[in-house]
């Protein structure tokens, strides 16, 4: 063999090793248990997290696992980085504790096996610092003004699935935004939209993205681009539309907005069932730390919900002077935006930000106002540690198309 065609066959080893070493890691340890057919699981060891000093605990959820077989068999946490010290509670459970954390990076892997023995691994990165958390605003590219900026019709959403930000408007036209490239581009339009339709409710589990209003729930794969009908939510007396989403484990509870009902939806049965009802007025807005789900009503008291017992517990209040408000969680921290004392709306100020710390049950209003020119039915979408804010409409009911990004 000549020396050209032994270095060809060097270098073309080279690059299947570097294309296999990208791709997610599948692997069948010879158990015998494995049936043709069997599809390997996909393992979530959950977002990214930064944790602040003196707080010296986190939480690692790998319950956003999935495998299409549906017999995932078990679970086994493992610290591969990171200071020496920590202790996991329970390194078979998909969820658990690690205590004992100091200043520094950590990476905890999670390796999920299924029935017939195929493997799945992921990792999550704990960054525990000193000091305050710093957020920052980033303008980023407007949505396109002919299709968004609709006067008083204020349908315009925003929907993070996957890796990708949707927006979607009143006309039904559908864009995804590129961040690379950092541009709108035009997916097309949602199957069998109507010019008045009103998107009340609009939430990402499982890798779907769900939207609902005018009597349809409407399903998104962003991997097939394709939209499905699913069953719509309970309407009539018992109607949940307007209502704060908390997406919980893999399941979504819909807080009303409009009464105290609580209703939550297991997209792998397509069915609501009713839990016991918000205990205030109604709910405002909302986000899920450690997944538990927190409602601040309309007056700013706030309400964690537990799912185990399905009850309700009142916690630290904001401002009762807060109006429009939207909650997103960013880095372990409940967040909300809102008009205090309406300053924005009437061109006073700007929507505030306030931040929540779940393990001191306080809120800390932070001096990164929104830049941002809208104020009512401003819209967020959270993805991969980022969180993205557009739409909103001001005082002399003109539309917002500014697009910002909160880090």
């Amino acid at each position: 063999m000549s020396l050209l065609l032994k270095k060809e066959r060097f270098f073309c080893l080279l690059a299947v090793i570097a294309i296999i070493s990208c791709k997610k890691e599948y692997s069948y340890e010879g158990s015998g248990n494995n049936v043709f057919g069997n599809q390997p699981p996909v393992a979530n060891a959950g977002p990214d997290q930064t944790i602040i000093l003196p707080a010296n605990t986190v939480n690692l959820n790998g319950s956003n696992s999935i495998d299409p077989d549906n017999n995932i068999a078990a679970y086994k946490w493992t610290q591969i980085t990171g200071p020496s010290g920590s202790i996991i509670a329970n390194t078979n459970a998909a969820k658990t504790g690690v205590s004992g954390l100091t200043e520094g990076t950590y990476q905890f892997e999670l390796k999920v096996t299924d029935a017939g023995g195929l493997i799945s691994k992921d990792t999550v990165t704990i960054l525990l610092n000193r000091g305050e958390i710093s957020v920052r605003w980033t303008r980023l590219t407007a949505l396109p003004e002919n299709e968004f900026l609709l006067g008083s019709n204020h349908i315009n959403f925003l929907m993070g699935v996957q890796d990708k930000i949707f927006a979607v408007s009143k006309t039904g036209t559908f864009w995804s935004y590129d961040p690379q490239a950092k541009e709108w581009k035009k997916k097309g339009s949602i199957p069998s939209h109507t010019v008045n339709a009103n998107f009340s409710v609009i939430f990402s589990i499982n890798n779907k993205g769900y939207i609902i209003g005018n009597g349809t729930s409407r399903q998104y794969n962003a991997t097939t681009d394709q939209w499905t009908i699913k069953t719509n939510v309970p309407v009539g007396a018992d109607h949940v539309d307007y209502s704060v989403p908390l997406i919980i484990g893999s399941k979504t509870y819909l807080v009303a907005s409009t009464n105290n009902l609580v209703t939550v939806y297991d997209p792998s049965t397509d069915t609501y069932t009713a839990k016991n009802k918000f205990p205030d007025i109604s709910a405002a807005a909302g986000f899920v730390i450690n997944d538990e789900g927190y409602c601040i009503q309309q007056d700013g008291r706030c309400w964690k919900y537990n799912v185990t017992t399905d009850t309700w517990q009142k916690k630290a209040s904001l401002p009762s002077s807060i109006e429009n408000m939207s909650g997103f969680v960013l880095n372990g921290y409940g967040y909300i935006m809102g008009d205090l004392n309406g300053n924005a709306y009437n061109g006073n100020g700007r929507i505030k930000l306030w931040r929540y710390d779940a393990m001191l049950d306080s809120w800390e209003q932070l001096n990164e106002d929104y830049p941002g020119q809208g104020v009512y039915a401003i819209k967020t979408a959270s993805l991969n540690g980022i969180v993205y804010v557009a739409f909103g409409y001001e005082k002399n009911d003109q539309d917002a198309i500014d697009f910002w990004s909160l880090r």
